[in-house]
């Protein structure tokens, strides 16, 4: 088992939301295959996707997270993969830091922070993007709630479900971008500017 796969172990055994498998898989060869010199992550955890990008890609990382322990761990796991030169932590609340990178340009955009908050951080992302760039942005299918049909199988999902489908409507509405949903994990849009 290498490094990677005991922070997944470590993650899912602790609960702590990391991307899964073909996620991470689907990330990496977006990393082979775009091969982006910056990356900005939105919502980091313990560091566990940005490490599976770095490992493909000679990109520098800015990763937001609001966790104290997660950016803790994150440190500690990308120290120990020798990735901690090429990584820029900025800790806080997203939706208060993302507009402080503004003038800043990244080739690749992953989003994976609270996805009730996805919505309100598009007019904040779009300026971020670099003109060939690749934003991807996780669970936007929210275990088949979003698109799927499947019901909505908690009260406390709804507005979650709700915000999740504006966010999908405003980004294929809008008709500067090529947008695509692919059933990966569980679930990621793909956008490009056209």
């Amino acid at each position: 088992m290498d490094y990677l796969d005991e922070m997944e172990q470590y993650a899912r055994e602790r609960k702590i939301p990391v991307v899964l498998r073909d996620t991470r898989e689907y990330l990496e060869n977006i990393c082979k295959t775009l091969q982006p010199k910056s990356i900005l992550e939105i919502g980091m955890a313990i560091g566990y996707s940005g490490s599976c990008m770095l490992k493909q890609c000679d990109a520098n990382i800015c990763c937001l997270e609001i966790s104290k322990p997660n950016i803790i761990l994150a440190k500690q796991n990308f120290e120990k993969l020798g990735l901690q030169q090429r990584v820029e932590i900025i800790e806080g609340d997203c939706l208060k830091t993302l507009p402080t990178l503004l003038g800043r340009k990244f080739d690749l955009i992953f989003l994976d922070g609270p996805k009730g908050s996805y919505v309100d951080m598009v007019d904040y992302i779009l300026p971020l993007l670099s003109e060939k760039g690749v934003w991807i942005s996780d669970n936007v299918l929210f275990r088949g709630m979003v698109l799927d049909g499947k019901p909505i199988t908690e009260p406390r999902f709804e507005r979650t479900v709700a915000k999740m489908r504006d966010f999908i409507s405003k980004i294929n509405d809008n008709p500067k971008l090529e947008t695509e949903i692919l059933h990966i994990g569980d679930g990621v849009s793909c956008v490009r500017f056209k």
